[in-house]
C-alpha cells in the first residue's frame, strides 16, 4: 500500500515528495525478501523511493487522513519514549556498536481505523530506521536475522507499542543513496541529541 507519507527535502532536490510503500502480511516477514523489495519496488514505482514493513497485527484499513501533530509536550515525549526504549534495548543487547544509526521517527497514521464510523485520526506511528555505514553517504538497513537479532527488534516492537498513542510500529528497509545523511529524509526537525525524529 502506498502511505500518505511524502518525503520531504530541499527545494530542487528530486527525491523530494516521493511516496512511501508500507508492505503487512499475516505470515511470518521473510526479511531477506523484504530487503529486495525495498531496492526492486522503487525501480519499478518512480514515485516510490521508501519502503517500510509494517508489523503485525496485519493492516486491515490503510489510513485515509493524518493525525493533526504539533510541537507539544505530549507528542514529544510519546516520541522520546519510543527512542528511549529502543536504544536502551539496542545497547542492552549488545548489537549498538554494529548499528552506525538508528534515528526512531514518529509519523502522523492511525491504522486500522473503521471507515464507516468516521472518527477523526489520533494515534501515530513509529518507524526504527537502522542504519549501517562507514562513510555516512551511503549504507544499508540493519536486516534482521544478520546484522541484527530478529529478537532484538520483536522486543523494540512490543515496549514501542505499549506507549499509549502509539497505532503501529514500522521498520524501514530502505538502503541510502548517495546523500548526506542528515538531509531531512522523512521530513520533520532531527534532535540531534536522541535520533528521534518527528513529522
Amino acid at each position: 500500500m502506498l502511505l500518505l507519507l511524502s518525503r520531504l527535502g530541499h527545494e530542487g532536490d528530486p527525491q523530494k515528495k516521493k511516496k512511501v510503500c508500507g508492505i503487512s502480511s499475516k505470515d511470518e516477514p521473510d526479511w531477506e525478501s523484504l530487503i529486495f523489495l525495498a531496492k526492486f519496488i522503487p525501480r519499478m514505482c518512480h514515485n516510490v523511493n521508501r519502503v517500510v514493513y509494517i508489523f503485525d497485527p496485519p493492516v486491515k484499513e490503510p489510513p485515509t487522513d493524518v493525525t493533526p501533530t504539533f510541537f507539544t509536550t505530549g507528542v514529544l515525549s510519546t516520541l522520546h519514549q519510543a527512542d528511549f526504549k529502543a536504544h536502551n534495548i539496542l545497547r542492552e543487547s549488545g548489537y549498538a556498536g554494529k548499528i552506525s544509526q538508528m534515528p526512531v521517527i514518529s509519523t502522523l497514521l492511525h491504522f486500522d481505523q473503521d471507515p464507516l464510523q468516521k472518527q477523526p485520526s489520533c494515534q501515530r506511528s513509529v518507524v526504527i530506521r537502522t542504519f549501517i555505514t562507514s562513510d555516512f553517504m551511503m549504507g544499508i538497513p540493519a536486516t534482521p536475522g544478520n546484522e541484527i537479532p530478529i529478537e532484538v527488534v520483536l522486543k523494540t516492537v512490543t515496549e514501542i507499542k505499549k506507549i499509549p498513542g502509539i497505532s503501529q510500529i514500522m521498520y524501514d528497509l530502505t538502503s541510502k543513496p548517495q546523500e548526506l545523511l542528515r538531509t531531512p529524509r522523512w521530513g520533520g526537525p532531527h534532535n540531534e541529541e536522541s535520533n528521534d525524529q518527528l513529522f
